[in-house]
């Protein structure tokens, strides 16, 4: 099976290499059979990767550790679904992953109607096999998966401890969504650079996908930090990590593309924005894959140092220029007669958004690749303190979340600095009495302030401007509900903007509670109480637990609010596996309530002997404990902005209808078409 799975990945490379010979020289030469044919070679390639990765998850399900990668990344032990999560826990089965959705995610829009933009295609198919075929070649010659060990052991060497968690089992397959994904608008950008079809045409075609691949991302990003909150012991659920950044980057670029179109669509302007943003967030998608998989960065995500790092520097290096030496070529058709014609319009509220999200974008990148420059410079290593971002960043998105509340409420063009006023006046005075209720509750640290006001503010836009169209609906008979519920069917990409709109700023309350985090770190002996915020725990013991794959010291803190109110056990521990006894893991335990996580850490511990003869040892653990207020909404608040993003991602009927016919024409075509595609 081996040999099969890395016969199908050699057979996809060649799949990819005729549909990029096929689609360039039918285009070129203007012959729609050739034409065709890439479309079907790249099918056939999206197919095989398929097949290749099914068959080396089977490896890993059946257990074959004669299998290199199989061997390092699963055991008889391994529960059965971190067996599956070994197959993106190394770097050969990552990359493999990585191209079957790379190349699975142009099969799936090479399947959709191809009409108006049909001088696309060609140009479309030929982009995605580029980069289908980069990832294919290293999986067949660089980092092959299916390599075999001479000598056949018995039992594996079990998964990384750190990737023994939920999170990780479906965090890189969201992000491997997402940045693959992402290679769709890219593929249109530059299929329109290259045919010269510069008109909102590949916009229309590809907002989908890329609100598809920007969801995924978001997804991941959310499980990571999930991820982190539960396993690393940070305290948190974001630190500035290198990686985490890597991710981070061409989010915030597609966001910032997510906002400009609209002003493309609308008004015909921001055209050459537009292909830049496009070209910029695949681009940092394929630095940040470089960065973690060479090696370059210190993080407990990165890949181990590897040979891959010379290959990616290429492919970026390819990418980056090649993308500016298209989008300088088509520079003059790009140029539009359009402009902003007032400062208070819609126009200047994106364009204010876009520079926001530059800022932070560079704010992020810059302390994200300062110790790898300082490094190539000084030859010393250095860090970028998560203090720097907090200070740097963090301001820039509350400029965004207070932009975001004014935006909606702005006409298009010009609006009336009077009609303005009058329609901020509301928003304003409600955030002025919310205010004042926060200081009167005791809220007096001015970044608490700023972040509540600035995050109510946009609140109440929001929810004006949703306000406005249900009451539109109202008016023609439909109740509160219904009409709610109408509105959002009928215009998704609009309403399911607001969503995602009410997402982020739930988003935003729960990282300014983040100013009244407590923390304190106690030694204890058995029976003694530590306090800190509203709760008291008291040490009653260490005990072990042992389970399939590894044993667990955990410490048994009982609970207790200020008010007497019990509140049960929580187990912090330390855990040691069997096959990785090199690799110790601390594990937090989390007591969640509504408006704040009570987040528990076992650190050292000892066990004296008994004081007196015959007496019981005494036991001592000294434990890190934070009060985590508001990191429900952070949850919540990404739960909410995914689903907004799905709502706008979702096709409405009548386009259902026409893949639909679209799919029962390609089943029913002839292999090989006389003519047309």
């Amino acid at each position: 099976m081996a040999e099969l799975g890395y016969l199908a990945v050699v057979l996809a490379l060649g799949a990819c290499a005729f549909a990029l010979v096929a689609s360039v020289v039918g285009a070129i030469r203007d012959r729609p059979v050739l034409i065709a044919s890439g479309r079907r070679g790249m099918l056939a390639a999206a197919a095989l990767a398929v097949t290749a990765t099914v068959i080396m998850l089977g490896l890993f399900l059946s257990g074959d550790y004669s299998v290199l990668a199989v061997w390092k990344n699963s055991s008889r032990t391994t529960p059965l679904l971190y067996v599956a999560t070994g197959l993106w826990g190394s770097q050969e089965g990552s990359l493999l992953f990585w191209s079957m959705l790379q190349v699975g995610f142009a099969g799936l829009v090479l399947l959709r109607p191809w009409r108006a933009d049909r001088a696309l295609l060609p140009w479309f198919t030929a982009t995605n096999a580029v980069i289908g075929g980069f990832f294919l070649f290293l999986v067949a010659f660089v980092a092959n998966p299916f390599t075999r060990l001479e000598v056949v052991p018995a039992d594996g060497s079990g998964l990384n401890p750190l990737l023994q968690h939920p999170g990780m089992a479906f965090h890189p397959p969201a992000l491997y969504l997402g940045f693959t994904g992402m290679a769709i608008p890219f593929a249109f950008g530059i299929a329109a650079l290259i045919s010269g079809r510069l008109d909102a045409g590949w916009i229309a075609a590809s907002r989908r996908w890329l609100l598809v691949a920007w969801a995924f991302l978001t997804i991941g990003l959310t499980l990571g930090g999930r991820w982190a909150y539960d396993v690393l012991g940070w305290g948190g659920y974001w630190g500035w990590d290198p990686v985490e950044n890597a991710a981070f980057m061409p989010w915030l670029a597609a966001t910032a593309f997510l906002h400009s179109v609209m002003v493309q669509e609308r008004r015909g302007i921001f055209r050459v924005w537009n292909m830049v943003l496009v070209i910029m967030t695949f681009s940092l998608v394929i630095i940040g894959t470089f960065l973690t998989r060479a090696g370059l960065v210190s993080s407990v995500h990165a890949f181990a140092q590897s040979n891959i790092g010379g290959y990616f520097l290429g492919f970026t290096a390819f990418i980056v220029i090649g993308s500016l030496l298209l989008l300088w070529w088509r520079l003059p058709l790009l140029r539009s007669d359009g402009r902003i014609e007032s400062a208070l319009s819609r126009e200047s509220a994106f364009l204010g958004n876009n520079l926001l999200f530059m800022g932070a974008l560079f704010a992020v990148f810059w302390g994200t690749l300062f110790p790898l420059f300082a490094e190539i410079v000084t030859g010393d290593r250095v860090s970028v303190k998560a203090t720097y971002f907090n200070q740097v960043v963090l301001p820039i998105f509350g400029a965004l979340v207070l932009l975001m509340g004014i935006g909606p409420l702005v006409g298009w063009r010009r609006t009336d600095a009077r009609a303005l006023r009058r329609t901020l006046l509301g928003p304003a005075l409600g955030t002025l009495a919310v205010a004042a209720v926060l200081v009167a509750a005791g809220v007096r640290h001015w970044v608490a302030l700023a972040g509540f006001t600035v995050s109510v503010f946009a609140l109440f836009g929001t929810l004006i401007e949703l306000g406005r169209g249900v009451r539109a609906r109202m008016r023609q008979g439909d109740r509160p509900w219904s009409a709610a519920a109408g509105l959002v069917a009928r215009q998704r990409r609009r309403y399911g903007g607001y969503i995602v709109h009410l997402g982020v700023i739930f988003f935003a309350i729960g990282v300014t509670g983040n100013v009244y985090q407590a923390e304190v770190e106690r030694s204890l002996k058995l029976g003694e109480t530590v306090e800190v915020g509203n709760y008291a725990l008291t040490f009653r013991g260490l005990a072990t637990v042992e389970e399939a794959d590894r044993s667990l010291l955990v410490a048994r803190m009982a609970v207790r609010t200020a008010q007497g109110r019990d509140m049960g056990t929580l187990e912090p521990a330390k855990a040691v596996f069997r096959l990785r006894e090199d690799q110790p893991m601390t594990l937090p335990a989390v007591l969640t309530r509504p408006l704040e996580d009570l987040y528990v850490l076992l650190g050292a511990y000892r066990i004296d002997p008994p004081n007196v003869p015959g007496g019981a040892p005494v036991e001592h653990a000294t434990v890190k404990v934070y009060v985590n207020p508001l990191v429900s909404f952070v949850w919540l608040g990404l739960m909410v902005l995914v689903l907004g993003t799905l709502i706008a991602a979702w096709p409405d009927g009548h386009e259902a209808r026409v893949l639909a016919t679209e799919l029962r024409r390609l089943r029913t075509a002839p292999p090989v078409p006389a003519g047309g595609d």
